[in-house]
């Protein structure tokens, strides 16, 4: 059985290879000792050599795959080692393609010695390619809108990152890292999420953007420089790797995996080396994409294929940002959309967003952002912005918490939530976003909140007096007068006096299946519907059995339902809560509010009517 998957293998292998035009070297040909060469781009786009020497093959290295071991020479590689960027890089013995370069043994080697991806496994990725399956959604669709209506923090961007990132690794050999390069963008501003680009395998480096008319025209050969671009413009985001194999508009590179998410759809764009910049730590390539020429279309743990004959989406961002520090500043970028990196890339479009907005600030200034701006969908429809933040005084200028974070966050929270689902929903055409920036904090804590009485009988009015006091310490006085509607059971009733994002976490809390959509529609309703940081809320809730069904809350439930409800377990587009709203209003303030305050009543049991005494005239009740 072992010799015919073999002869199997074999078979596919030579087929392959023929069918890309080149011949191949099968590692059952490798020996310790043979010598070969390998192409790579060191500077500009001149494709150099250096040497190669097999040491042996690591064999079944991952489950039926195996690794060839060699040590590098020549000037660049006895001087640089293993190079940051140097993945895919190709390697010939006698004239035939062994494989590309793939694994290094980490930082502080002595000598270049790395680990070789053979062609063999390379070459089925097309043959998985072939027969193509669904691209694979994210994760975390619920955890982005739980985060649009309560709010994001760091802990919640750490959790997304760290749910698909899975790099292998044996020992100390490892996949050699890319470098994931930064245009458009400030050290500060990516030193501050520097760990989370290198927990996926990356080397973020810092280098221009700019095309000039000689590099608009790139020809991908073996050993070229390729990246694969998440977002391009103005702000731009690539991982530089090089190309392994060509024919007509097929292409091999990387020879490991970026992230292993089998089909993608990620745009494919040639690359410019500026310089190689040797290190005893990592040495790495600094880079820089030139245009979009074709789309990455497999990611694999033998490498990426591609297509330059396919384009890739795109989705147009346009971001505005204007402060009394700096005139109207308008960015243009494009962000790829691939529903497998759904839950990455929110998060390199906020690294992008934070940039952008940080060029119109005073460092350490303490301001309010007006964000304003759409997210349009394929279909026709939108999803309005129009929220308020202020930065808080216990936060670092750039860390989450401040004003402009904020603002990011929630674009990106409702970008991720209308991407990642599993609904048969439209796609995200364009972004279109405005941030006005004052200086100052503007908001208004919840400071106090009476209410005129303990004890009410059900269809009583309740005056609430609510003190909100301001950055300026003026308080504010809102007197607000609520009904206790007539049907409802003697007990106790809870008022919540509350800003927005803490009304909405407490009710994920205890109410989460009324977040949960049914459909895309549904979907849509819940991100529209989402609570302003700049409206105070008061919330009644009285402890009396309700459904809630496809996400609406029903009140006054009939007692034969309810008891339906008693015998099985809640789940599905209906379930049983234990307390319902009775009343919310929403009172615009021109600040944001913070803090929340809660307070009780008492709901007396209404009072029994006697048998009516007919007096002749009317009917009279008598209560006792």
């Amino acid at each position: 059985m072992k010799l015919i998957i073999c002869l199997l293998m074999l078979f596919i292998t030579t087929a392959s290879s023929q069918e890309w035009g080149f011949p191949v070297m099968p590692v059952a040909d490798i020996q310790p000792g043979m010598t070969g060469t390998g192409r790579t781009v060191f500077y500009g786009d001149e494709i150099e050599e250096f040497g190669v020497q097999v040491i042996d093959v690591m064999r079944n290295f991952y489950p039926k795959l195996d690794v060839i071991l060699v040590r590098l020479s020549g000037a660049t590689a006895e001087k640089a080692g293993i190079v940051s960027g140097m993945s895919g890089s190709p390697v010939y013995i006698d004239g035939k393609l062994v494989g590309a370069l793939a694994y290094s043994f980490g930082q502080f080697m002595k000598e270049p010695i790395g680990g070789i991806m053979p062609i063999e496994s390379m070459l089925q990725i097309e043959e998985q390619e072939k027969v193509r399956g669904r691209v694979r959604h994210s994760p975390q669709s619920q955890a982005f809108l739980e985060a649009v209506l309560a709010g994001a923090d760091e802990a919640f961007w750490k959790n997304i990152l760290n749910q698909p990132v899975a790099r292998p690794s044996t020992a100390n050999l490892t996949t050699i890292t890319s470098p994931l390069v930064f245009s458009g963008f400030q050290p500060e501003v990516v030193g501050l999420y520097e760990s989370y680009f290198t927990s996926q395998g990356f080397s973020p480096v810092l280098a221009g953007g700019a095309r000039s008319a000689e590099d608009a025209e790139v020809l991908l050969r073996p050993g070229s420089a390729v990246s694969v671009v998440f977002l391009t413009g103005d702000l731009s985001i690539e991982a530089t790797g090089t190309v392994t194999a060509v024919k007509d508009d097929k292409i091999l590179a990387f020879g490991h995996q970026l992230f292993n998410f089998g089909p993608i759809s990620l745009p494919m764009a040639g690359a410019k080396i500026y310089a190689t910049l040797p290190s005893m730590m990592e040495s790495s390539k600094m880079a820089s994409a030139m245009d979009v020429v074709g789309t990455f279309l497999q990611d694999r743990l033998a490498g990426a294929f591609g297509d330059l004959s396919i384009q890739p989406s795109l989705i147009p961002v346009h971001l505005e940002t204007e402060s009394p520090f700096q005139t109207k500043t308008e960015f243009h970028f494009k962000v790829a959309n691939d529903p497998a990196f759904n839950n990455l890339l929110p998060f390199y479009m906020r690294t992008a967003l934070i940039q952008a907005a940080y060029t119109a600030r005073l460092a350490g200034e303490q301001n309010t952002s007006h964000l304003t701006g759409a997210i349009h969908l394929s279909d026709g429809r939108s999803i309005q912005l129009d929220d308020l933040f202020t930065s808080r005084q216990t936060f670092g200028f750039l860390a989450s918490g401040a004003d402009f974070v904020s603002a990011m966050d929630l674009v990106t929270t409702v970008l991720g939530t209308v991407m990642i689902h599993d609904f048969n929903g439209p796609d995200v055409a364009s972004i279109d976003i405005k941030l006005k920036t004052v200086p100052g904090r503007k908001y208004a804590m919840i400071e106090s909140v009476w209410q005129d009485k303990t004890t009410v009988k059900p269809g009583e009015g309740v005056t609430l007096a609510i003190e909100v006091r301001d950055s300026e310490e003026k308080v504010r006085k809102i007197t607000r007068v609520f009904q206790i509607p007539a049907n409802v059971a003697a007990g106790r009733v809870t008022i919540l006096v509350s800003s927005g994002s803490a009304l909405s976490k407490y009710e994920v809390q205890v109410s989460r299946n009324k977040f949960v959509p049914q459909d895309f529609d549904h979907l849509l309703k819940i991100v529209s519907e989402r609570r302003k940081t700049q409206n105070l809320y008061i919330q009644v809730r009285a402890l009396d059995d309700g459904l809630i069904v496809n996400g609406q809350e029903l009140n006054d439930v009939p007692p034969s339902v309810m008891n339906v409800m008693n015998t099985r377990s809640s789940g599905g587009v209906m379930s049983r809560q234990r307390d319902r709203v009775l009343y919310e209003e929403a009172v615009p303030m021109n600040d944001v509010i913070t803090g929340a305050k809660q307070l009780s009543l008492s709901i007396e049991s209404p009072p029994k009517a006697s048998t009516p005494r007919d007096d002749g005239q009317r009917a009279w009740y008598r209560y006792r």
